[in-house]
């Protein structure tokens, strides 16, 4: 359109940014900057004649530069100043001639700051943000929300009382978590006739949910959905059961999940709940995923899309193309895969009070670095993605997650991050010990990182996911294999398992990887026939023929002096929890039940 030149209006930090753009990207702002304050991805394709996949790169390099944001279903300049100065830097002819394509692009009657909600297009961030609990919305949007909510709420009672009702959803919104916590808390206390407190129980589920409070989130899910469901506006009765399907399906409770989902399947049978049959589509393919089931889940999750489609359901949409993604990845399909995670994200850009969720974002991180260096990856874990490492449902969502993050930092060398991560995650097995996933992710995350093969051994057991034990599985023969004196008969047995595990949830890529490292092996040097395996060296002091690990070792002599498992855990710097596991495995390969046991023999 013009040279590549930094608008001399523009603010001193905006500028530098500026400069750095490639050449479409900043022809695209230009042509922004014409249309106005907020644009479509459309209009700018109109205008530049050229079709909108085309604009799509220079799209994502204005968004991640902080020049252009998501407005609702459309586009905006993040700052006025900006766009005004690179609007004043186009010569006035230019201008002139390129504005008459700018308003014939747009739709007659549509103003150029136009912003539009819907009730429908909020109810999954109200009802199914598990993982991001919804996000303030911008005064266009709000407004819009308001008065579509304050008709939905008339539906089901009185229209004076309405707009207040539709004023307290509303107050769910924003970007002060904590706020948004005791709002809801108080108009689940306060009860009530209505919709608000049903509606308020779920926000505080989910709340509960991100914060990693699974027993709490679990009983406010239950409560809202225990309420009589008839006070909510018609759209959303399918929801309150959905949302728990959600959370108990993430906990591998899929008989309980089954039952919800019936339940929702049975609120959404009238015409009008498409949105609704799209959603728990795709959570019934989730549920089918964490069983292994992997062809039936595929073929639900995009059931679930199609629908989704159909009925401009984009959140739900970008939900199951995320999902799809990471099966696509799983099958070594990693073109189909990339394609996958950008619809997902356009379906976002189309979506009026859309809120980047958690999944997206673990599946865009996994396909962007596939096939990258563990230094690349972890350096764009860091810069890009720092949400994975911080928010704890990531690692109920996934319970392979963490132990994901461990094995990779430790590619990388970063042992600090990858300690960091196993905290994160036994910490929150602690704070919910009635889950044992989670106890099983922590215990993988150890051994990845103390090279602990009998808490590998374990996790591979008590994982529920088949993913996460396939892996787990992997990761202790990928540890036997690697250790001097090694039994590679044993190592070799459970990456043979391993693989066994991904052949059978369809991993096709994680097979063919284990089939080519069982090969390496087999032409490695093998044992003389007859020979006895090398013996593991006896831990000094330790009982003669035990098998204790060295961590082990230390545990069962801090607890024969008498010390709790709090003070062992602080000697040996790990969680309580930690020490407890080792302990039973002491005690199982001591053959002693107690304790005084244990103090008496190696007394």
């Amino acid at each position: 359109m013009l040279d590549h030149a930094v608008p001399h209006e523009a603010p001193l930090e905006a500028a530098s940014v500026y400069a750095e753009l490639s050449e479409s990207a900043w022809q695209f702002a230009q042509a922004a900057a014409l249309v106005g304050d907020v644009f479509t991805l459309q209009e700018i394709a109109r205008l530049q004649s050229v079709t909108t996949l085309s604009m799509l790169p220079a799209l994502e390099e204005t968004v991640e530069a902080g020049l252009i944001r998501f407005s609702g279903d459309r586009l905006a300049f993040r700052s006025r100043d900006v766009r005004m100065a690179l609007h004043a830097r186009i010569p006035a002819p230019v201008r002139r001639t390129l504005l008459r394509g700018a308003q014939a692009a747009r739709p007659s009657g549509q103003p150029a700051t136009e912003a539009h909600a819907t009730p429908d297009a909020l109810v999954s961030a109200l009802f199914l943000s598990h993982d991001n609990p919804s996000g303030p919305l911008d005064p266009r949007t709000a407004e819009a929300a308001h008065q579509a909510l304050a008709e939905s709420f008339s539906l089901t009672g009185d229209p004076a009382s309405a707009q207040a009702e539709a004023s307290r959803v509303l107050s769910l919104f924003g970007p002060d978590e904590q706020g948004r916590r005791e709002r809801a808390r108080a108009m689940v206390r306060a009860g009530g006739p209505g919709a608000v407190p049903v509606v308020a129980a779920v926000v505080l589920s989910n709340l509960e949910w991100a914060a990693g409070h699974l027993d709490e989130a679990l009983r406010c899910a239950r409560e809202a959905l225990a309420a009589d469901q008839a006070v909510l506006p018609p759209g959303w009765r399918p929801y309150s059961s959905l949302a728990l399907a959600v959370k108990l399906t993430q906990l591998g409770r899929f008989a309980e999940a089954e039952a919800a989902l019936t339940r929702t399947s049975e609120l959404a049978e009238r015409p009008g709940h498409q949105r609704a049959r799209a959603e728990a589509a795709i959570v019934r393919g989730r549920l089918l995923l964490g069983a292994g089931r992997t062809e039936a889940a595929e073929a639900e999750i995009s059931s679930g899309v199609s629908l989704a489609q159909r009925t401009h359901a984009r959140l739900t949409a970008s939900q199951g193309l995320s999902l799809l993604s990471l099966l696509s990845l799983a099958r070594g399909r990693r073109g189909e895969a990339a394609d996958q995670v950008w619809r997902a994200r356009m379906e976002l850009v189309a979506q009026p009070g859309s809120f980047l969720s958690l999944r997206h974002t673990w599946a865009d991180f996994q396909v962007a670095t596939a096939g990258m260096d563990a230094r690349g990856a972890v350096g764009l874990l860091v810069e890009r993605y720092p949400d994975l490492l911080t928010r704890p449902s990531l690692f109920v969502r996934d319970p392979a997650a963490a132990a994901q993050l461990v094995r990779l930092s430790l590619a990388a060398e970063e042992n600090s991050l990858a300690a960091a991560v196993a905290r994160r995650v036994e910490r929150l097995a602690e704070r919910n010990p009635a889950h044992p996933g989670l106890a099983a992710a922590a215990t993988h995350a150890r051994g990845l990182l103390h090279e602990d093969p009998d808490a590998l051994e374990h996790a591979a057991a008590e994982h529920r996911a088949p993913w996460a034990a396939a892996a787990a599985s992997e990761d202790l023969g990928t540890l036997l294999l690697g250790r001097r004196g090694r039994d590679t008969g044993m190592a070799r047995r459970h990456l043979r398992a391993a693989a066994e595990r991904y052949h059978a949830i369809g991993a096709h890529a994680a097979v063919a990887r284990l089939e080519a490292l069982l090969r390496e092996s087999a032409q490695g040097r093998q044992r003389p026939a007859g020979a006895e395996p090398a013996a593991r060296p006896e831990q000094a002091g330790a009982p003669a023929g035990s098998t204790l690990t060295a961590a082990e070792h230390r545990i069962a002599r801090l607890v024969a002096q008498g010390l709790t498992n709090k003070q062992v855990a602080t000697r040996v710097s790990c969680s309580p929890h930690t020490v407890n596991y080792h302990l039973r495995q002491i005690f199982r390969k001591l053959g002693v039940a107690s304790r005084v046991e244990l103090a008496r023999l190696l007394g």
